[in-house]
């Protein structure tokens, strides 16, 4: 008899800004869902983002993982320890490789477009594939690499919660960038990469990640990553303020601002708990959020703040 493949998730912050609701709500999910089936929970920081990364940030998220009372099963216990074993920054030659297995394949290119060049060519920001025939050596100065996405691919896979999704990734993410132009490896490959090293095979994600799970999805179809197309994936609603969601820019609904203003521990997963419309559950911690916790009760829509 076959013995089902324990449970394995990460929790995947960036220390891009500090954290709010919405990564709490992602966090008591993420967690939620892994503790419900006896599984690991990996602390996983992604901070390949070196430009925005600031040493209060860093700090944050441990902070708010103790401020919710969320325990975790591997990674980093504080900043020092996440910089010394942990951050992507020591893993760069593991995603070095797994962008070699692209260009063996012919996938890549070199492209120096500059944003704004971009802009001026498509006003809605998609790549409209400039480089792809021009030839430029992978080596040239200053120029990101880009896969190729031939035309009409899409990419299907099972939610857990929202079942069939299909996502058009030629026309809505046209030849993503895998490298940046600094020669770091881009968001989508580190992700991937990540996920197979530790062993994950559950990914809880917001929804406004579907796009990043279909390009990871296609880099792992074609690096022969099955161990990565074979994870389980789970996209829950965002938190919307005013009708868009939200970001680490908005400093007012940030969990920090909360706590300096007197929020609880009690009060975050009451808040919680309302948003996700669990009116008179009793809410106050990380168990009892567990114990009410089923993942077909979660919405389909964004939640309203």
């Amino acid at each position: 008899m076959e013995t089902k493949q324990q449970i394995k998730t990460r929790i995947a912050p960036t220390p891009s800004g500090f954290l709010h609701l919405g990564n709490a709500l992602s966090f008591a999910i993420t967690w939620a869902l892994a503790r419900q089936q006896q599984g690991i929970v990996a602390l996983r920081i992604d901070d390949l983002d070196n430009a925005r990364f600031r040493p209060e940030y860093l700090q944050d998220i441990f902070e708010t993982l103790d401020f919710m009372g969320l325990e975790y099963d591997e990674g980093p216990r504080n900043p020092k320890d996440f910089q010394e074993n942990y951050s992507q920054l020591l893993r760069l030659p593991a995603y070095q490789a797994q962008l070699n297995k692209l260009v063996q394949q012919g996938m890549v290119y070199a492209c120096p477009c500059s944003r704004s060049q971009i802009a001026a060519l498509s006003p809605q920001g998609l790549y409209p594939l400039t480089c792809r025939d021009t030839q430029l050596p992978l080596d040239t100065p200053n120029a990101a690499w880009r896969v190729r996405i031939p035309e009409g691919t899409t990419v299907t896979f099972q939610d857990q919660l929202l079942g069939d999704c299909t996502v058009a990734l030629a026309l809505e993410m046209p030849d993503f960038v895998v490298r940046r132009k600094d020669g770091i490896p881009a968001y989508q490959i580190a992700s991937i990469v990540d996920d197979l090293a530790m062993g994950v095979n559950l990914i809880v994600r917001g929804e406004d990640l579907m796009l990043s799970t279909a390009a990871q999805l296609y880099l792992a179809q074609h690096t022969g990553a099955a161990a990565f197309t074979n994870a389980a994936f789970v996209h829950h609603p965002l938190i919307t303020a005013e009708g868009s969601k939200l970001s680490k820019s908005h400093d007012a609904l940030s969990l920090t601002e909360m706590r300096k203003a007197g929020l609880t521990p009690r009060q975050l997963w009451q808040k919680l708990a309302e948003l996700l419309g669990w009116h008179n559950a009793g809410i106050a911690d990380a168990q009892s959020f567990l114990q009410q916790f089923e993942l077909k009760d979660l919405p389909r829509q964004a939640l309203q703040v």
